[in-house]
C-alpha cells in the first residue's frame, strides 16, 4: 500500500522542518522538534534496513554456531560434559532455526529468532570459558577467534542502524568554556 512507511516518516521529517520548526520560537521548544524529526530519519532506515540485516545476522550466526559445534567435537573434548552439553544446545537451537517463521516476516517475528541464536553463542563463549581455564584454550582458539569475527560482523551491521539521536538534558551552557 502506498505511502510506504518510509514516505510517510519523510513527509513527516519535511513537515516538521518546513511548518514546525521555523515557528517554534522556544528554544528548549526548537530543540526538542529537532531531535524528533532526527528520530523520525532513524525510523526510515531502520524501516528499510532492519529486516535484511536480521536475515543477514540469522544465517551468520547459524554458519558460525554449525562451525563451533564441529569445534566443540574435537576429540579433545570428548570427556567434557560441559563441551556435550553445548554442543546438545546448538544442535536443538540450529534445528529450532532450521525455518523462519511463515507468512509476513515482521522484524518482531526475525528478532526472536537470532535472539535464540544469540542466546545459544552467549552459552558458547560462557562454556568456552570454562573449558580454557580446563586447559583446553588451545583448542578452543580457533573457535574464540572466530566467535570474535562474527561479533565484529555484527557491530557493523549493528551501526548501519545508528543515526545519531543524542540530546542532552544538562542545563544550558553559561558560555564560560571557551
Amino acid at each position: 500500500m502506498r505511502p510506504y512507511p518510509d514516505e510517510i516518516l519523510r513527509s513527516m521529517q519535511h513537515s516538521l522542518q518546513t511548518y514546525v520548526i521555523p515557528h517554534v520560537d522556544d528554544k528548549w521548544g526548537s530543540y526538542v522538534a529537532k531531535v524528533m524529526k532526527r528520530m523520525l530519519k532513524h525510523l526510515e532506515l531502520r524501516w528499510k534496513l532492519e529486516g535484511p540485516l536480521l536475515l543477514e545476522d540469522i544465517a551468520d550466526l547459524r554458519a558460525v554456531l554449525g562451525s563451533l559445534r564441529e569445534s566443540l567435537s574435537a576429540a579433545s573434548l570428548q570427556q567434557e560434559d560441559d563441551a556435550a552439553k553445548i554442543v546438545a544446545r546448538i544442535n536443538a537451537t540450529l534445528a529450532e532455526t532450521t525455518e523462519l517463521p511463515a507468512g509476513w516476516l515482521s522484524v518482531e517475528a526475525l528478532t526472536g529468532v537470532d535472539e535464540l541464536l544469540r542466546e545459544t553463542l552467549v552459552a558458547v563463549i560462557e562454556t568456552s570459558d570454562v573449558l580454557a581455564e580446563r586447559g583446553h584454550e588451545q583448542v578452543l582458539a580457533p573457535a574464540r577467534a572466530e566467535i570474535r569475527s562474527y561479533l565484529r560482523r555484527e557491530v557493523d551491521r549493528d551501526n548501519q542502524l545508528v543515526e545519531i539521536t543524542f540530546m542532552s538534558f544538562a542545563p544550558p551552557s553559561s558560555g564560560d568554556e571557551g
